[in-house]
């Protein structure tokens, strides 16, 4: 109400932003060199739209070096890894003999990531946040996941956000991305 008397418009897209072309799982998936890119649930009447994204890596990169480009993206300095159980990696690989943390595939969903993660056949998963029983599942299939907490994957699209908002509208507008709305979770 405050923001109304004061002659602030909010804008706040959440959702959409996750389904479109260009939208925060592609922004997430940027930082990697992909040959392909595709929605994990396509949105049939919208080319390149849907929830998620799914990658295949130009070249399979070692889970580490996934790790530092993730960080530096997101702009934080630590991930939670859930590590594939070697066994299960092995087994899902029998016939290809992919060595072990050799990430080809990333499935990728911003925010909360779980339920549309779930199933989805790639050697690793990225989103902000799963439950310990999600992830004790997805390893136990031979994935990797990387948690980055909710806000971390969805936070630094604002500034991608705010550039296409000036080119699209041009001058005589400001743009802001809020400083006081900020992760509720803290690594202490």
């Amino acid at each position: 109400m405050k923001c109304i008397a004061n002659n602030i418009s909010v804008y706040s897209p959440h959702t959409s932003w996750d389904s479109i072309d260009n939208g925060v799982n592609d922004w997430i998936g940027s930082c990697f060199d992909s040959s392909l890119t595709v929605p994990i649930t396509p949105n049939p009447s919208v080319v390149n739209a849907g929830m998620g994204r799914i990658l295949t890596l130009s070249t399979p990169l070692p889970l580490n070096e996934i790790c530092d480009i993730l960080r530096s993206h997101l702009g934080i300095k630590h991930l939670r890894l859930g590590h594939a159980d070697y066994h299960c990696w092995a087994k899902r690989h029998m016939s290809t003999n992919q060595q072990y943390d050799s990430i080809r595939t990333i499935g990728i969903c911003a925010g909360s990531g779980a339920s549309l993660l779930k199933d989805v056949d790639t050697d690793l998963y990225i989103t902000g946040e799963m439950s310990h029983h999600e992830v004790l599942a997805a390893v136990a299939e031979g994935r990797n996941v990387l948690l980055s907490e909710h806000t971390h994957t969805e936070r630094g699209f604002l500034v991608s956000v705010v550039k296409l908002l000036h080119s699209q509208v041009g001058g005589g507008v400001e743009f802001l991305v809020s400083e006081a709305d900020c992760n509720p979770i803290q690594t202490i």
